[in-house]
This record gives C-alpha cells, sequence and structure tokens, in this order.
C-alpha cells in the first residue's frame, strides 16, 4: 500500500521547525524567563508580529512587508532602524541560539525523516524564524537540502511569498510538495493558499483542520505519508 506521498506524485517534504520537530512549550518557557529583563520591548516585538500576519494575509507580493514594520516600530520608540534590528538580535536571537543546544525532537523525527530522503524525497526545511543552529542541534541538519526563514524574504507565514520563493529554488511546482506545521492558520492555511498538499502535527483528537493529513506522532507522520 502506497503511502499519501506516492499516491499523490509529491518529490519534496517541507517543514515548519518550532512545535513541528520538538516541543514547542520547551523553547517557550526557556525565551520568557530570558525576555523578562525586556519585556516591553518583547510585548512591541510579538505585537509587530501579529500585525504583520494580519496586514500582508496570505498577500503573495509583501517582500518588504517586515522590514517596513520593523521601521514604523523603530520610530514609534525613538530610535534608528539598526538599533531597532541590533535589539532584535539582543533579546531574541542570540538567547535563542544559546537556548537552543538544550532542545530534544520529538521521539523518532532523524528516522523518519531519513527513510523519507533514502526513499528519494527532497527534504525542506521553512521557519519563522531564523534557523541558524537549530537543525544541527536537533541532529537533523545533514539531511536537508533546503533550509530557510520566511524572514529571509522580508515576510512571515501564512503569506504566500516564502513559500513560493522555497518551491522556486527547489524547481517544483506547489502540487508536488507537502508541508508540514503546528499551525493551522500560518502552516497549513498559508501553504494550501498555494497550493500544496499539508499535514498537521496535533495531539488534539478534536482538532479541526483544512489539512490532508493530521498526525500526532513522527511514526504516524512516517506510517501515513511515506
Amino acid at each position: 500500500m502506497m503511502g499519501y506521498a506516492a499516491e499523490h506524485g509529491i518529490k519534496a517534504l517541507c517543514f515548519d521547525i518550532d512545535g513541528t520537530f520538538y516541543p514547542k512549550m520547551q523553547m517557550n518557557v526557556r525565551l520568557a524567563a530570558a525576555s523578562l529583563l525586556h519585556l516591553p520591548f518583547a510585548l512591541r516585538y510579538s505585537s509587530m508580529r501579529q500585525r504583520i500576519r494580519r496586514e500582508a494575509g496570505y498577500g503573495g507580493s509583501c517582500g518588504s512587508c517586515l522590514l517596513d514594520m520593523q521601521r514604523a516600530e523603530a520610530e514609534l520608540m525613538g530610535m534608528p532602524l539598526d538599533g531597532f534590528i541590533e535589539k532584535e538580535e539582543r533579546v531574541f536571537r542570540k538567547p535563542w541560539e544559546r537556548l537552543f543546544s538544550s532542545i530534544r525532537p520529538f521521539p523518532d523525527v532523524r528516522e523518519v525523516l531519513s527513510d523519507a530522503r533514502d526513499k528519494g524525497y527532497v527534504l525542506a526545511a521553512l521557519s519563522d524564524f531564523p534557523i541558524g543552529t537549530k537543525l544541527k542541534a536537533l541532529g537533523i541538519e545533514d539531511l536537508f537540502s533546503y533550509a530557510s526563514s520566511t524572514e529571509d524574504y522580508g515576510a512571515l507565514k501564512p503569506s504566500a511569498v516564502p513559500f513560493l520563493a522555497m518551491l522556486d529554488v527547489l524547481g517544483l511546482q506547489p502540487e508536488e510538495a507537502l508541508y508540514a506545521g503546528d499551525s493551522r492558520s500560518k502552516d497549513i492555511d498559508g501553504a494550501r493558499n498555494v497550493g500544496m498538499h499539508t499535514a498537521l502535527i496535533s495531539r488534539s483528537v478534536r482538532v479541526y483542520s483544512n489539512a490532508d493529513i493530521i498526525f500526532s506522532t513522527w511514526k504516524e507522520f512516517g506510517k501515513m505519508v511515506l
């Protein structure tokens, strides 16, 4: 019996990282503690990202949305753009990189991904946040042919911009790729909007989603997809 990928002519399996390869709560707890010293900035930063998603929506021509919003926030705070970006790096990016070394992936992640690659599927990672050494820390970096952040394209999920850019680099049509993630609005709806197949990781038995596949463990993902 063929798995979902073979049945639908899928050539690439694409993934979100945070909350998909490891329990997001692990990092949320660590980041919350690290952000307490900069709480006002952290709250503004979170609000900014929410506004970017809301205002850009699924738009396919928002290559500067992130930069435009960063510039606007910097002006409201009375600081230069490069100062705002430097503070982002200091408050979020560097602590994230440092804390990630203690994160552990879900069971069976490497085994399933390795099996997928052995069966000829191209593996790609697309995250809203800078990837840095995440895949290396999770022990799966060597399995991926593509890894990028949506920020590299000046947008955030569910914008079509990063999804289409990823597909362009992979040289694939949307229907030839499956995107798996833990967010219904950002990952599933964003990928479906450009025509990709989708898989939602969720431990809720009552989850409602437009995803083509819903899985609760990586072993289950392997049985359903491969």
